[in-house]
């Protein structure tokens, strides 16, 4: 019997750390239970300073395609050992800024959220900011925000 769930997919951004492949764990599970589609996305944004001459900007932009091209082979390779056979997994690279990133990723289709958080409080998430914080307050779509401390089985 499969369940009715009331999402598409799973999107489920990360930059990497420790938080992030654990909510990678929490994403995997989900999707796989509900037999939906992941979606893994990371964001490689870099604002392009105004004062850069077209030359120098054509370069970069050269660049900027082998850095999205190895970003997404990285992701793939963190997120191999975490998936299971026979998941459906899509891999999304953005240029966009990761709270936009997310959001426009997730609001593609009938998607939930699954991301980690570092756990800051106080002074140090005011002054760092907080990407699943800003998510939260701007999606229109579930989130689940994954503590460090919550270790799925």
């Amino acid at each position: 019997m499969q369940l009715s769930v009331p999402f598409d997919s799973i999107v489920c951004p990360t930059d990497f750390s420790d938080c992030s492949t654990n909510a990678l764990r929490w994403a995997v599970w989900l999707a796989h239970t509900a037999h939906k589609p992941l979606r893994l996305l990371h964001s490689v944004h870099v604002d392009m300073p105004a004062y850069v001459t077209p030359d120098i900007r054509t370069q970069i932009l050269e660049q900027w395609a082998v850095v999205r091209r190895d970003a997404e082979q990285h992701l793939q390779t963190w997120a191999q050992p975490h998936l299971p056979e026979g998941l459906e997994v899509h891999y999304e690279i953005s240029d966009a800024p990761p709270v936009e990133a997310v959001i426009a990723s997730a609001h593609r289709d009938n998607s939930w959220v699954v991301m980690g958080t570092h756990g800051r409080t106080g002074w140090r998430q005011v002054w760092m900011g907080s990407v699943t914080t800003r998510t939260i307050e701007q999606a229109k779509v579930p989130v689940l925000a994954i503590p460090p401390d919550r270790q799925l089985c």
